[in-house]
């Protein structure tokens, strides 16, 4: 084998590894790129539910009667709970793998996005907490109590009247 033929071996391999370089390079970007878009659109979505959940919570004073009558609501909120702490704990576990990957760097802004999606899944988490909480606060404080006259029974219609009162909230 001729140094010309070395060169040309050695050349063929540089520029080979060159592409197979500049592929996982490209390969990694998207991923970044992906990964950013996918958090930034939680974070969004997070952020949205949060403002409404906000809104509902502030606007409780302005809703007369009892907003959770049949007992299904207070349920169903601390699913939703359960379900955006299961992602907070996913998104965590998440964050420590992009700071584990030495293919990452800080400027990549991987980790820095984790970790406001994670803020705001726990801020969806909080919101509904205190919505849940208020809603039960706000429908003690709605319910017909024993201190209202009309709560009081002279007869066995009085007490179906109450009761019938008391079910339809």
């Amino acid at each position: 084998m001729t140094r010309l033929d070395i060169e040309r071996t050695e050349l063929r391999a540089f520029t080979a590894e060159v592409g197979d370089v500049a592929a996982r390079s490209l390969t990694l970007l998207r991923d970044i790129e992906h990964t950013l878009n996918w958090l930034g659109h939680r974070t969004r979505m997070f952020d949205t539910l949060t403002a409404f959940a906000d809104q509902v919570n502030n606007e409780l004073d302005r809703i007369d009667g009892v907003i959770d009558a049949d007992g299904a609501l207070t349920p169903a909120m601390e699913e939703a709970q359960g379900d955006i702490e299961e992602v907070y704990r996913a998104l965590i576990a998440k964050r420590q793998s992009a700071r584990d990957d030495r293919r990452l760097c800080e400027d990549d802004g991987v980790e820095a996005a984790y970790t406001e999606t994670i803020a705001a899944a726990a801020d969806l988490h909080n919101s509904i907490n205190r919505l849940r909480w208020n809603i039960g606060e706000h429908d003690v404080d709605a319910a017909p109590h024993a201190s209202d006259p009309a709560m009081v029974a002279h007869s066995p219609e009085d007490v179906e009247r109450i009761l019938n009162q008391i079910i339809k909230g």
